[in-house]
């Protein structure tokens, strides 16, 4: 039991290990995969625990014809095996939910730098609203070759500052859409009439997909956008780029509404 115990200790201080060296991933994926480490580790050593006991009985004690045909009749049971199977696994569920709830509280709790965006869905795109009042309408379209599939244009990717944390208030135009930023490993329902948030901190360069992740009508699956993480100073240039964002963000829209009018879809 002390080995069990000093296991337990060891694997929770490892734990906390990972959780002090989380801020240089990215947020809140590195709590995500912290969670799913631990629930798996502890399945495993539990399945273990079970399992190969129950397999050692089956084989040692399995039935055979004349011997130990009746079984030994003892009522009394052991206290220290009683408290051990109690105890423990006490202790185990203590621990898991304590650590969930803290967890939770991180991802849910946006930190006080955090760059605020509104994001507002609708069928079948995005429109991103920076804090200056720039916004992009960020979807894809059929490119005329086939063969490439859907494209999206420059102007039509929003822009984000690596390595630091952002805020999306979320909203929806017409039905309940769901944004789902892969990297970040976070999603959240836009619903209309409310205004539901998510945070979130990538720290690559790059550009990440973003998918809709509830059902919403004919182009659902086509519902995707992609943004640019880039460094801050970058991020504070185009973000000062009002006069082409303005021309771009006119184009985009009028494309948008020429695309989806004949589809049935909504841009209100």
């Amino acid at each position: 039991m002390t080995r069990f115990m000093l296991g337990i200790l060891g694997f929770a201080a490892l734990s906390l290990a990972e959780e002090a060296s989380a801020s240089a991933k990215n947020m809140p994926a590195a709590l995500w995969d912290q969670l799913n480490v631990i629930w798996l580790a502890l399945s495993v050593v539990i399945y273990l625990i079970v399992a190969v006991p129950s397999l050692i009985f089956m084989i040692k004690y399995r039935y055979k014809q004349g011997e130990r045909e009746f079984g030994d009749q003892e009522h009394e049971g052991h206290w220290g095996l009683e408290a051990l199977w109690t105890i423990v696994p006490l202790i185990i569920v203590i621990y898991l939910a304590t650590h969930g709830f803290a967890i939770f509280k991180e991802m849910r709790t946006v930190p006080k730098d955090a760059l605020e965006i509104k994001v507002t869905a609708f069928m079948w795109g995005w429109e991103f609203e920076y804090p200056n009042g720039k916004k992009v309408y960020a979807f894809f379209k059929q490119d005329k070759d086939p063969i490439k599939g859907y494209t999206a244009q420059e102007f039509e990717k929003p822009v984000l500052p690596v390595g630091k944390p952002i805020k999306v208030s979320l909203t929806s135009k017409d039905v309940i859409h769901a944004f789902y930023l892969r990297p970040a490993k976070v999603t959240q329902d836009a619903v209309p009439g409310r205004i539901t948030y998510v945070w979130f901190q990538v720290n690559e360069e790059g550009e990440y997909w973003v998918f809709c992740r509830e059902y919403c009508g004919t182009w659902h699956s086509r519902m995707f956008a992609k943004i640019k993480f880039v460094p801050e100073a970058e991020f504070n240039q185009w973000l000062g780029g009002q006069a082409e964002l303005d021309k771009s963000h006119r184009t985009s829209q009028l494309e948008h509404t020429n695309i989806y009018a004949t589809k049935g879809g909504a841009l209100q």
